[in-house]
This record gives structure tokens, sequence and C-alpha cells, in this order.
């Protein structure tokens, strides 16, 4: 039945083409079709928050969420890219987050990530980076699930910037940090970042670690920076880990330590007065 109904049709076809067309038809049924769109390359939005912090995007896992429900990262900005490189992608990213964040994204409790798009969607003509940043737990580094946006966070003042907090330290290895406020007693006060131009973590040394977070602390706290400064004042430094390292962040992070010393209030500017030398060189 099926077979002879498709015959019959086409019979019908065939017979109306022969017969006079109605009035306002050409009888022509190509020549009044649009032409098909353009195709279009996908490219995510800014301003949206996402479940999970990953390292590509395409249109198929491309999820956002409100950012008002839980959620990981968030999307402050997708810049153009030229070329699908780690390095320019961080430096895009880096610029968009610190100015989404109201400062330095590195002076906060938040991790970066540059979020290109697949090889295949390179090749498709995709140009763009999508800029994630997610806040981290000074306790243990791990990823924080939120709700809200970042935005404006790690300003002065800010809920996410890093500030005064009691390290547990264990030989020279810190464990955890516990943020508190700098009116209340505390043992060491983030001062500033040191950036190295070593390619890999491990060419960082020692010797450079110390010279460059010294220099960091000397600036914040006012003091000289010359051969009495080691009995002044002791740091703990935070180079980036491997993956972010690669990636571009080259940045040590630098805490004001004095050796395990209660400190009140924030020691910015404090002078040789407040710092004194004041125990054993190390």
């Amino acid at each position: 039945m099926r077979r002879r109904w498709l015959v019959a049709v086409a019979g019908v076809a065939a017979l109306a083409g022969c017969s006079a067309t109605p009035s306002g038809v050409d009888g022509d049924i190509t020549d009044d079709w649009k032409p098909m769109a353009a195709a279009t390359q996908f490219k995510p939005q800014g301003g949206t928050c996402h479940s999970d912090l990953v390292q590509n995007a395409t249109a198929d896992n491309d999820d956002p969420v409100p950012c008002s429900s839980s959620h990981l990262a968030e999307t402050v900005a997708v810049p153009a890219l030229a070329q699908r490189s780690a390095a320019q992608a961080f430096a895009a990213c880096s610029k968009a987050a610190t100015a989404f964040l109201g400062g330095d994204w590195r002076t906060g409790w938040v991790v970066l990530q540059p979020v290109l798009p697949s090889k295949a969607a390179w090749t498709g003509g995709a140009r763009w980076v999508r800029c994630d940043v997610a806040e981290t737990s000074p306790v243990d580094g791990a990823l924080v699930h939120r709700t809200g946006s970042m935005k404006g966070s790690v300003r002065a003042g800010g809920k996410l910037r890093m500030g005064c907090a009691n390290p547990t330290i264990a030989g020279d290895t810190v464990s955890q940090m516990h943020p508190v406020a700098c009116a209340s007693s505390h043992t060491a006060e983030f001062a500033g970042l040191f950036a190295t131009k070593r390619a890999k973590s491990s060419d960082l040394s020692g010797e450079e670690l110390a010279k460059g977070c010294d220099s960091a602390i000397a600036k914040f706290t006012g003091l000289a920076d010359d051969d009495s400064l080691p009995s002044r004042i002791g740091w703990l430094g935070f180079p980036p880990d491997d993956t972010a390292w690669q990636m571009g962040d080259r940045a040590i992070r630098c805490f004001l330590w004095l050796n395990g010393e209660r400190m009140t209030g924030s020691y910015r500017n404090a002078g040789p007065g407040k710092l004194k030398i004041h125990y054993a060189r190390r």
C-alpha cells in the first residue's frame, strides 16, 4: 500500500504541474526562498556563573547557572584572543579579573581560570577566552561553593582581600591560614607580591624567595631594604601551584611574620620604631 500511495501522489503532482497556475503564483518554487543565515560561532557570555571550574568551553558543556544560586566559578569577561595561547589568555584574563574584582586578583583568596574554546571550535573560527574566577578557602586552598557575585570583593576592605591571619605552621610548612580582623591578635599580615621570571617554580631558590618577600615587606612596613631588615622581620611566602605557574602566574604572596609573635593592628608603615631589631638574624 505504501508504494502505490507514493506513485499516486507523484501522478497527481505531475498532473498539477500541467494545469494553469493560480493568480499570484509564478510556478517557480525556488526563486522566493530566502538564503540560509550564515553559521555563527558559539561564544559564552560574561556575567554568568557555573557549577564547575573547567579549562575548555564548548556549546555542549556551557551550562550557566544564576549567580544567586550555588556555584564555583564566575565569568567576569570574554575578551577577544588572537592566538590560542595560554600565556595570552592568562594575561587578558588577569587584566579583566583585576578590573572586575576591584584590586589585583592575586591579592585575594581567589583563583583565576582562563577557559579556552576547544581546538575544534578554534579551528572553526572561535577567537575568545572565557575568564572565570573562583573563591578559594585560605584554610586548605579548596574551591568554595558560593552564592552571589565576586564583583568588587578584592578592593581595599573587600571580603576576599588578603589581610591578617593566624597561620598553622609545622616546621617550614604552612598548612592553614585562618583570616582574622587586623584589630584582633594575629601572627601574620599580607604585605604584598613579588613577581619572578623563572620559567619553572622549581627554579625559584630559597634565597630569591627571601629577598623578594623581604623587599615586599619593607615597602609595606616602611622599613629600609637593607642588611638590618632580616633582623627586624620574618616572612611567609606562597608561590602559585604548578598549574597556575604554567598558565603564567609568577607572583609570590608575601606575609609579614614575626617568628610567631603576636601582633595587633596593621603593620602598614609601622617603620623601624615599631619593628625594632628584636631577634637574631635567621
